[in-house]
């Protein structure tokens, strides 16, 4: 029997056409210039979502860790220390002599130290760094007027060793760098040898204002245990503000630290509350503390 013609069937079953696709089923109403602008703003708000979640993250995760491990980055970052003239050597044994009296008094953990090292610069300035090592430039010591204020700023920068800060502040910009790195190899590289720089130039690092506070906290503690009253914060305080006066910006919301009227003003409600004394006798400054200048 013959097949009609036209029939979709064949000898064999269906015939397969190739058909042409409908009019406009490609085409869209849309400018290609909007999508890719939804496309770009829909990437940089999931990146940023990311940046915000491993950086938490990492801000929480990095102070977990052993803190020989942050020794071992140190090592890394820091290189091997050159050795001073006597006279900064000797500056920096006076300040490690009383870093171990105040890390005895503090009750640093298991395995934790702290190195505190000179640095001849006129820089008012001092700042702990990864590894638990601490710098005091000479600008500040320039100003400090007693071995009380000397151990405040001491505890103050020992604080933020032993509550992580600074691996708090590093793992949160290395976590930015591998996000970066993600779109930009270049980029992730740059803002990791940042991260790293910044553990080592305190200039670049800037902790929180709750970081900042705690560690007022913590050196108000020691000082107390230490002279048996907190008159040595008060008067590290009180010579930081006449040093930088002029410096700080009218809003605290400009600075990652308090103004020093608040952490005065927070440092005698704390000794309050606690019944502690906040004034006393304050004990001179240790000897060889301050090299003398070239031609001084």
């Amino acid at each position: 029997m013959n097949e009609p013609e036209g029939t979709p069937e064949g000898p064999r079953g269906p015939r397969l056409e190739n058909r042409l696709p409908a009019e406009g089923i490609n085409s869209s109403s849309e400018h290609p210039l909007r999508e890719a602008a939804w496309l770009i703003g829909a990437t940089l708000s999931v990146l940023a979502a990311a940046v915000l979640l491993v950086g938490w993250g990492a801000q929480w995760l990095a102070p977990q860790l052993p803190f020989s491990a942050e020794v071992a980055i140190a090592s890394q970052v820091m290189g091997q220390e050159q050795a001073q003239p006597e006279a900064h050597a000797a500056a920096s044994r006076a300040l490690q002599a009383l870093a171990n009296r105040i890390a005895a008094t503090m009750g640093l953990p298991p395995g934790m130290a702290v190195v505190v090292r000179f640095s001849d610069t006129p820089v008012v300035n001092a700042y702990a760094t990864v590894g638990g090592h601490i710098r005091v430039h000479r600008g500040l010591l320039e100003h400090v007027r007693s071995e009380d204020a000397l151990a405040a700023l001491l505890a103050h920068e020992m604080a933020h060793v032993t509550h992580r800060h600074v691996a708090a502040n590093l793992g949160r910009g290395l976590a930015l760098a591998l996000l970066l790195g993600a779109v930009s190899a270049d980029a992730g590289a740059a803002a990791a040898q940042g991260a790293l720089g910044q553990a080592t130039q305190m200039a670049l690092m800037s902790y929180t204002r709750e970081q900042e506070s705690a560690a007022d906290a913590e050196a108000l503690r020691a000082v107390v245990a230490l002279y048996g009253h907190g008159g040595g914060l008060i008067d590290l305080f009180s010579t930081l503000g006449t040093a930088t006066a002029g410096l700080e910006p009218p809003a605290e919301l400009l600075l990652s630290h308090p103004l020093m009227r608040h952490r005065i003003q927070a440092a005698q409600a704390l000794g309050w509350e606690q019944g502690w004394k906040m004034s006393g006798a304050l004990s001179p400054l240790p000897a060889g503390l301050l090299p003398q200048k070239p031609g001084g």
